[in-house]
C-alpha cells in the first residue's frame, strides 16, 4: 500500500492558482507523435455525472491526483470542435467560448508539450451549450475535445486511458478576467472517458481508470432540469465554497465507502452488463439520497434539498428508472422510459425547471472531417 492510499484532509493551500500550460503530472506517450493529418472536427458528448465512488477522495489530493471514482452517462448533447495547425506559435480561439480562453490555451499548450510541437493552433467551438457550472463537465468536456483532436492529428500518440490520465491530472478552470491562470478543481476524468470510450454508462475507479461501460437502448430518453432562479457562478466562486464542504465529503467517504463500493461492484456492475437501468438506478438513489451527497451538494444551490425531495417520489414509484443531480448540481437528470418522458417534463415545469430532453450516447466522440496532411 503506498501513501496514495492513504486518505488525507486536502490542505486548503494546496488549491493554488497555476499558469495556463502547467504540466504537474506528466503521462508517457504510448507511440512516437507522427504527423497524420493538419486538422479535425469532431463532435464531442456532454456527460452526466451520476454519483462519487467515495467521495471522501474528492477531498484528499496527491498532487492533483484526485481518486474517488465515478458513475457517468453520455449523452447526445454535443458540441463542435475543430482543430487546426498553424505555423506560427499562436493559439488562435473562434467560436462559441468567449469565456474559456485560458482553458482552451492551456489544452493546447499542454498537449504541445507532451508532443515537443512548436507550432501553433486554431480552434473553432460551435454549438457549445450556455449552461455554466451546474453539473455538466463542459468545461472537462471541452478540454477532452481539443485534447482528442490534437491527439488525432499527431496518429494517438496517447491510448485513450492514458490520455484520460494526463487530462485529468493537469486540469484547471477558468479565472473570469484573467486569461493567463487557471483554478485548479478537482478532476476524475468522466467528461474525457464519456468522449473516449463507446458506451453510454461508465464506471471509473481508482486512478482515473474506465473498469466498465454499457450500453443502455433507444426505450430510453434523458430529461434535465435546470432550476431557472439559479445564478451560474464562475470557477472561483463555488470552488470556494466547496472548500467550506470538503470535510462533508469526507464523512460521507469514511461512513458510506465500503458500502458504495460493495453496491457498485455487486449491483451496479452486472446491472450495467445485464442492461437493467432501474437497478443502476438503485445504487445512485441509495448514494444521493440516503448517505447525505444531495445536502453535501446543496451549497450549489440553496434550495436543492427540497426540490429533490419533491422529486424522489419518480424513483420511489418507479415511473423513472434513474433520478439524480449532476455531479454537484444544480441540474436534475432523469433516465426514463420513453412513454414517461412528457409525464417527467409536467413534474419538471412545475418544480419551475427548465428543461433539456435528450437521449444516451453509446459511442465516442464523432470524426466529422479530416483535413490532410500532404508529405
Amino acid at each position: 500500500m503506498d501513501n496514495n492510499n492513504v486518505i488525507n484532509k486536502v490542505e486548503l493551500e494546496a488549491f493554488k492558482y497555476f499558469k495556463v500550460g502547467t504540466v504537474f503530472n506528466p503521462v508517457s506517450l504510448d507511440y512516437e507523435p507522427k504527423l497524420r493529418i493538419n486538422g479535425i472536427t469532431i463532435q464531442y458528448p456532454i456527460r452526466l455525472n451520476a454519483m462519487a465512488i467515495d467521495p471522501s477522495r474528492i477531498a484528499a489530493d496527491f498532487g492533483m491526483i484526485y481518486t474517488p471514482g465515478e458513475v457517468v452517462f453520455s449523452t447526445q448533447i454535443s458540441f463542435g470542435v475543430s482543430v487546426m495547425l498553424q505555423e506560427s506559435n499562436d493559439i488562435l480561439i473562434v467560436g462559441e467560448c468567449s469565456n474559456k480562453q485560458s482553458v482552451i490555451k492551456h489544452v493546447c499548450k499542454i498537449m504541445s508539450q507532451a508532443f515537443k510541437y512548436k507550432g501553433g493552433f486554431k480552434v473553432i467551438i460551435e454549438k457549445y451549450h450556455n449552461y455554466r457550472h451546474c453539473g455538466l463537465g463542459s468545461t472537462g468536456g471541452l478540454q477532452a475535445a481539443i485534447a482528442a483532436c490534437i491527439n488525432e492529428i499527431f496518429s494517438n500518440p496517447f491510448k485513450r486511458e492514458n490520455l484520460i490520465k494526463y487530462l485529468a491530472r493537469n486540469y484547471g478552470e477558468e479565472i473570469d478576467n484573467n486569461d493567463e491562470l487557471l483554478n485548479p478543481v478537482q478532476c476524475i476524468g468522466g467528461s474525457a472517458a464519456s468522449g473516449f470510450y463507446d458506451g453510454g454508462v461508465l464506471v471509473l475507479a481508482g486512478k482515473n481508470t474506465v473498469v466498465g461501460t454499457g450500453i443502455i437502448s433507444e426505450d430510453y430518453s434523458v430529461l434535465i432540469g435546470m432550476p431557472k432562479d439559479y445564478v451560474p457562478s464562475d470557477s472561483v466562486s463555488q470552488f470556494d465554497e466547496e472548500k467550506n464542504c470538503l470535510d462533508l465529503f469526507d464523512k460521507c467517504g469514511n461512513t458510506y465507502g465500503g458500502k458504495i463500493a460493495y453496491n457498485v461492484l455487486h449491483y451496479f456492475l452486472p446491472a450495467m452488463v445485464n442492461q437493467d437501468i432501474s437497478v443502476m438506478g438503485d445504487v445512485i438513489f441509495d448514494y444521493r439520497y440516503n448517505m447525505g451527497s444531495i445536502s453535501n451538494c446543496a451549497y450549489t444551490y440553496s434550495a436543492m434539498v427540497e426540490m429533490m425531495n419533491r422529486l424522489a417520489f419518480l424513483k420511489e414509484k418507479q415511473i423513472v428508472d434513474v433520478l439524480s443531480i449532476t455531479s454537484v448540481g444544480p441540474a436534475v437528470f432523469v433516465i426514463v422510459k420513453n412513454e414517461k418522458l412528457d409525464y417527467c417534463k409536467e413534474v419538471f415545469e412545475k418544480e419551475k425547471l427548465d428543461t433539456l430532453t435528450t437521449k444516451i450516447n453509446n459511442k465516442s466522440y464523432l470524426i466529422i472531417k479530416e483535413f490532410k496532411y500532404d508529405k
